[in-house]
């Protein structure tokens, strides 16, 4: 009778590998699992939103993207498609766009692919394209060595490096080589 029960053990062993192999071939079967890059962050948030305020309790930024990597390691953040509202001053309020951003644990911040930062407060307000950005100061500074082209209303202006402070009563914007302008007749 021990050979009998030994026999159907080995049976039962046989079937459970055979059930077991054909699960694991069976298309999507993969589907639950979560499979992590090698650089997995510690913090993963989709469509987060964020807000600033200054110690009077006053909104000086909002930012929100599609999602938000956090690697505690190098204090980084990665965003993708962001979009930063600067609201130091509620007269000058401006949004920087792009694919891609890295925040880092100092402030500042580098926009990366298709950066745009548009003057909202204003009609036809000033446009600025890049490719790559740096913000810094709370967003009041931002820079780029970067091509730069910079749409006002009846003028458009090209150049290749750019220093600006967008917010505060020294609000300056300096293009810094090969500057171009175009002005319109009317």
């Amino acid at each position: 009778m021990a050979t009998i029960g030994r026999t159907s053990l080995i049976a039962l062993v046989l079937i459970a590998i055979v059930i077991g192999w054909q699960v694991s071939q069976t298309p999507g079967s993969e589907r639950g699992r979560l499979i992590l890059p090698e650089n997995a962050p510690d913090l993963y948030i989709e469509q987060p939103v964020q807000t600033r305020f200054n110690t009077l309790g006053q909104p000086t930024m909002r930012a929100s993207a599609e999602a938000l990597s956090f690697y505690e390691s190098s204090g980084e953040s990665l965003m993708t498609q962001p979009i930063m509202v600067l609201m130091s001053n509620p007269d000058e309020l401006w949004q920087i766009t792009s694919e891609h951003a890295i925040l880092y644990d100092d402030g500042s911040a580098d926009f990366e692919r298709d950066v745009a930062v548009i003057e909202l407060n204003t009609p036809q307000g000033m446009q600025l394209y890049t490719d790559w950005l740096r913000v810094e100061q709370n967003g009041r500074f931002v820079t780029t060595p970067r091509p730069v082209r910079l749409i006002q209303p009846g003028q458009e202006a090209t150049g290749v490096g750019m220093d600006a402070f967008l917010t505060g009563e020294d609000s300056e914007l300096t293009l810094k080589s090969e500057v171009s302008i175009r002005y319109d007749a009317n």
